[in-house]
């Protein structure tokens, strides 16, 4: 699902017929999402947004606070008067810092219920492989490659080796590897597998910079392209993120 038309420069396509179906670190058992609740625990999809009624609720308290505090007032009100105002706004501010939590919260269990029922009408879960490609603009940003955990073994192993070398082939070439990043940043940050090593090669994305973790979401969007949201996994056994492309 891409608007994406062209294949990025150094034809990559010849990576993919002679990639071996080799040795690649090991597979894990995807996490199962299909239960709501696990769904919602492990997939980072949005962040409570406290910045508002934080705000809200400060303002409440100031108002609160300063009610209490005897003082000329800058308005032409009496003692009494200036008190209840401040009272007013701090009920006012307070009862804004409620709504806005609420509506926050209200939306956002909305939008988990949507997405899962994304993910089990059209979405997956991929494998993350930590790349060598810097893809950022002004700091140091790798990206990613994604395996969808429904391929076969074969088809995984075979994703791997093409993007292994091929990403070793444009690091080796500094023009090489201006273009490629031109290109993969002005197509969009997901792109399929099939756009860089052809219809064959289903089942694998690059995409750009993710926070660390063995596993992410893809979810289709409205303009037929893949949002890539991360999935929360306490992994007990602390391995790190497998890396792909050495660079040398």
């Amino acid at each position: 699902m891409s608007d994406r038309t062209s294949a990025p420069p150094g034809e990559p396509r010849r990576f993919w017929t002679p990639a071996p179906a080799s040795a690649m670190p090991p597979r894990r058992p995807a996490p199962d999402l299909s239960d709501p609740a696990e769904f919602a625990a492990r997939v980072k999809l949005r962040s409570p947004r406290w910045q508002g009624p934080a705000l809200l609720a400060g303002l409440a308290l100031f108002c609160l606070v300063y009610s209490m505090v005897p003082g000329d007032s800058t308005l032409p009100l009496s003692a009494d008067g200036r008190r209840l105002v401040l009272l007013l706004l701090a009920g006012a501010f307070a009862v804004a810092a409620a709504t806005v939590l609420w509506w926050d919260l209200r939306t956002r269990a909305g939008a988990y219920r949507r997405a899962h029922a994304d993910f089990l009408d059209c979405g997956t879960v991929a494998q993350g492989y930590l790349t060598s490609l810097d893809v950022g603009h002004e700091e140091y940003r790798p990206a990613w490659v994604l395996i969808d955990s429904r391929v076969p073994d074969e088809q995984a192993a075979r994703l791997y080796a093409a993007f292994d070398t091929w990403i070793d082939a444009v690091l080796a070439d500094p023009k090489l590897r201006r273009r490629v990043v031109i290109w993969f940043r002005t197509g969009g940050e997901t792109v399929p597998s099939e756009s860089v090593f052809g219809a064959d090669a289903t089942g694998g994305f690059l995409v750009g910079p993710q926070l660390r973790g063995h596993w992410k979401l893809l979810l289709p969007t409205a303009g037929g392209k893949w949002k890539v949201h991360p999935v929360l996994s306490a992994d007990p056994s602390g391995e790190p993120v497998p890396t792909l492309g050495s660079g040398a």
